[in-house]
C-alpha cells in the first residue's frame, strides 16, 4: 500500500521538477525583455531577424531595413543575469523623386546589460511574480552609418507574473544620450501572453505554443513618438523557441525621422 502511495507521489514530484522551468522559458514577450532569467551558470543565445519598410513624406523616401541581431545571456549566479546584444544591418534607401538607390550595410551599436532581480515569488509550479532592474550601456561601435557618436548609458524595470496559462510583462527602459546629436530615448512596453496549447502540461511532453499580443512604444525627448501593436506566436520547448511577430503602427507623431510602416520578425532561442 505505501508502494502504491509513492508512485502517484513520484509521478507528481517529476511533474513538479519538468514544468518548474517553464516560467524560464515560457510567457516572456517577443520584441522585449522580461523579468524571467536563467539559472546560474546556464546560457541562452537568440538570433534574431527583422525585416522594415520606412517612409521619408519630407523627402519622398522609402527606405528598406533588414536587422539581424545576436543575443547571448549568461546566468551569473541566481539573481544575476549579463546580456549582450550586436547588430549587423542592410539598408536600401530608395529616391522616389530619381529613382536612384543608396544601399548602406554595417554594425550597429552593441548592448551590454545586467539584470538584477529585485523580487521573485512563486506561487505554483508555472506562476511566479519578478521584477527585474537593467543597467549597462549601449557602446559606439564606429561604423559611420549605423552608429551613434556617444556612448550611451540604459536604466530600466521590467515586471513578469505568469498565472496558469496568462502572462504579463510590462518594462520601461531610458538610453541616456551622452552626446549632443541624439535625443534621449524612453522605451515603454506591455505583453500578454496566452498559452494556446497544451491545457494542462503532463510528463513527458512540455512543449507548448503561446499567442503573444504587445504595444511597443518609443518616445524621444525630441517630442516624436511611435506606438506599434505587436502580435506573435510562439513555439517553446526545453531547449529551444521559435517565434514570429509582425509590428504596425497604431500612432505615430514624428519630426525628426522617417515613419515605419511595419516590421516582420524571427527569432530563434538556444538554451544551455
Amino acid at each position: 500500500m505505501i508502494f502504491r502511495r509513492q508512485l502517484p507521489l513520484a509521478g507528481l514530484a517529476v511533474l513538479a521538477a519538468l514544468v518548474a522551468s517553464l516560467p524560464a522559458r515560457g510567457q516572456e514577450a517577443i520584441n522585449f525583455d522580461s523579468a524571467l532569467q536563467p539559472s546560474a551558470g546556464a546560457t541562452i543565445i537568440r538570433q534574431q531577424l527583422r525585416y522594415m519598410t520606412a517612409e521619408m513624406p519630407g523627402m519622398n523616401r522609402e527606405i528598406e531595413q533588414y536587422r539581424a541581431a545576436t543575443t547571448i545571456v549568461h546566468g551569473l549566479n541566481a539573481d544575476f543575469t549579463l546580456m549582450f546584444n550586436a547588430p549587423i544591418l542592410f539598408r536600401e534607401i530608395t529616391d522616389n523623386n530619381t529613382g536612384m538607390k543608396h544601399r548602406d550595410e554595417g554594425f550597429g551599436d552593441p548592448r551590454v546589460v545586467g539584470k538584477w532581480r529585485l523580487f521573485l515569488k512563486d506561487t505554483g509550479p508555472t506562476d511566479t511574480l519578478r521584477l527585474s532592474l537593467l543597467t549597462g550601456m549601449e557602446v559606439r561601435s564606429g561604423d559611420s552609418d549605423f552608429s551613434s557618436d556617444s556612448h550611451d548609458p540604459l536604466l530600466g524595470l521590467v515586471f513578469t507574473q505568469s498565472i496558469g496559462r496568462h502572462g504579463i510583462n510590462a518594462a520601461g527602459l531610458w538610453k541616456f544620450n551622452t552626446g549632443g546629436g541624439d535625443p534621449d530615448l524612453f522605451r515603454y512596453d506591455a505583453a500578454y501572453v496566452y498559452r494556446l496549447a497544451p491545457e494542462e502540461f503532463s510528463i513527458g511532453n512540455s512543449t507548448a505554443w503561446f499567442g503573444v499580443l504587445e504595444l511597443n512604444g518609443w518616445h524621444e525627448t525630441n517630442g516624436d513618438n511611435e506606438l506599434f501593436l505587436s502580435p506573435g506566436v510562439q513555439y517553446v520547448t526545453s531547449r529551444w523557441a521559435l517565434e514570429g511577430t509582425v509590428q504596425i503602427p497604431i500612432w505615430q507623431d514624428l519630426d525628426a525621422r522617417a515613419e515605419r510602416d511595419f516590421i516582420v520578425g524571427l527569432s530563434l532561442r538556444l538554451r544551455f
